[in-house]
């Protein structure tokens, strides 16, 4: 992908394949996503309440954009459909095969250790015998996904060249885990007041903390801050915190870091809406707060048509631009 574009056919493959590389990264990063969130919701109605239970069953549809489509499933049934339902084009297992097909698309340009990890993944989601672990041991199954996915970027941090190709799963890595985290906070505190107050209903700590543990941020968090969560101080962790790896700020300042290398490396300018609309992002990200926070849904709302813009605008600048731009 590092060759300069001659000519029409090469430039339709090289779309073709930073496509296909990108969206690798966002189905796998979809089906991690999708594991844990499951996962910490059968662990949290193992402690809560039956009503608490129920309203964190309602925000993990809302979390995973599947509110209206099961909004009359029973629990067991949207986990199943979750996990395993090939029609459903957010469960695991689509998200999975889509990552495979996509990673095949662009065999050539991944690593064999890369193909490896993920064929062996989708090949043990699509196993008989998964669905009976699920069935005994949901929290293996689940695990399993996780750490499959991990494997996954670390193989591809170990064994490709950090070329463009692996700046485009990169971006489409952080790409997805911004827009899921925003999904996140949406579905979790959008009805609740970001006030501090000591937090001594169990339901409602068992419930930070789920949240907390939704994104794997419980142990980060209680570093930063203390164990006693609170849903101020975990918005703004889970916002602004540059340090912690799916924190919406280290996702943002990924993406932007891969943007710029790409533009060097291919030769286009920066002077373009791509880099201004993922400068003003990274920008009020590094200097706001909780003070600048006054409406959560009207924040969450502007980042989130900003990501998308910026979601547009790479394809505009590296996958789908004219080839004229090129000659």
């Amino acid at each position: 992908m590092t060759e300069p574009i001659m000519h029409n056919n090469e430039q339709i493959m090289l779309s073709r394949v930073a496509d296909s590389l990108l969206w690798v990264a966002r189905y796998l990063e979809r089906a991690e996503n999708t594991a844990r969130l499951l996962d910490v919701h059968l662990n949290f109605m193992l402690e809560a309440s039956e009503e608490l239970a129920e309203k964190r069953l309602a925000d993990l549809r809302k979390s995973l954009s599947a509110d209206e489509q099961m909004l009359d499933c029973t629990a067991e049934e949207c986990f199943d459909i979750l996990t395993f339902d090939t029609q459903t084009p957010f469960s695991i297992i689509s998200n999975m095969t889509n990552a495979r097909e996509n990673a095949r698309q662009a065999r050539e340009q991944i690593s064999s250790e890369m193909w490896q990890q993920i064929n062996k993944l989708y090949l043990y989601c699509r196993n008989k015998g998964s669905f009976s672990l699920w069935n005994d041991a949901p929290h293996d199954f689940y695990l399993r996904v996780r750490e499959g996915s991990h494997l996954f970027q670390g193989v591809t941090d170990a064994t490709m060249n950090h070329n463009q190709s692996w700046h485009f799963i990169q971006i489409g890595r952080y790409l997805e885990r911004s827009l899921n985290l925003v999904q996140l906070l949406r579905a979790q505190f959008e009805d609740i007041p970001l006030t501090l107050q000591e937090t001594t209903v169990p339901d409602q700590y068992f419930d930070l903390v789920a949240t907390l543990k939704s994104v794997s941020a419980f142990e980060a968090y209680t570093k930063v801050y203390n164990p006693n969560p609170q849903p101020r101080w975990i918005v703004s962790f889970l916002l602004f915190n540059e340090q912690f790896p799916r924190s919406l700020r280290f996702c943002i300042d990924m993406i932007q870091r891969s943007i710029l290398v790409l533009s060097d490396m291919t030769g286009r300018g920066k002077d373009t809406r791509l880099h201004r609309v993922m400068g003003r992002v990274a920008s009020n990200l590094s200097f706001d707060d909780m003070t600048d926070v006054q409406d959560l849904s009207t924040y969450l709302d502007n980042i989130q048509g900003q990501i998308y813009t910026i979601h547009d605008m790479l394809y505009d600048t590296f996958i789908t631009y004219p080839i004229e731009s090129e000659l």
